[in-house]
């Protein structure tokens, strides 16, 4: 549903989204009603109604926040430096370190970033293709051009999240060392296929 005009409308969209994202991580979506959003944001069901016109509405916009934040976050961690790994590491870490360390905090997360509901499911899908042309834009700066590489590193950052502490320092390090392995081995393949 589209946003009220109003300059105070932002705050109360935000207030609803933050309630309902609050208890949907205590209490998982299934078990949280309208009713326990309006309470928790403090404002007027039909309020509510403004914004998001059904629970599967504001779950999307939950779900769409929640992405924006995770892709912002991404991009910052990419200017954040010049040097070709640790923005790798960066983007990597956002997309699928810190999502796995989210859903360690709450049980319930997984309702959120795991949706097969339509509308979740394609703000989904439109994240994740988002995330995969970041990505590929980094590697293409690095010169590797394979089509599979994106693949690689996404395997090889969920694969390193099962070989220790997920904690971001750790994680990140043994991140780092296996994104200097995977940059080096594929700059020697397109080397060698180049010299041919």
């Amino acid at each position: 549903m589209s946003n009220p005009g109003e300059s105070g409308g932002n705050d109360k969209r935000s207030r609803i989204l933050d309630a309902a994202q609050s208890l949907f991580l205590r209490y998982g979506v299934k078990r949280t009603a309208l009713d326990d959003v309006v309470r928790e944001a403090g404002v007027a069901k039909g309020t509510l109604y403004l914004y998001f016109d059904s629970k599967d509405a504001l779950f999307a916009g939950v779900a769409e926040r929640l992405c924006a934040e995770v892709l912002r976050n991404a991009e910052e961690a990419i200017a954040s430096s010049s040097s070709i790994t640790p923005r790798i590491v960066g983007c990597l870490d956002t997309y699928i370190g810190s999502m796995h360390r989210l859903t360690a905090q709450s049980p319930h997360i997984a309702e959120l970033t795991e949706s097969k509901e339509a509308l979740a499911a394609a703000i989904y899908g439109a994240f994740d293709r988002k995330m995969r042309a970041l990505l590929q834009e980094l590697l293409r700066d690095a010169h590797i051009e394979r089509r599979d590489a994106v693949d690689m590193f996404f395997a090889a950052a969920l694969g390193t999240l099962r070989t220790g502490d997920s904690g971001e320092k750790p994680y990140r390090a043994r991140l780092t060392a296996l994104t200097d392995i995977l940059l080096a081995g594929l700059r020697q393949i397109t080397h060698s296929r180049s010299a041919r």
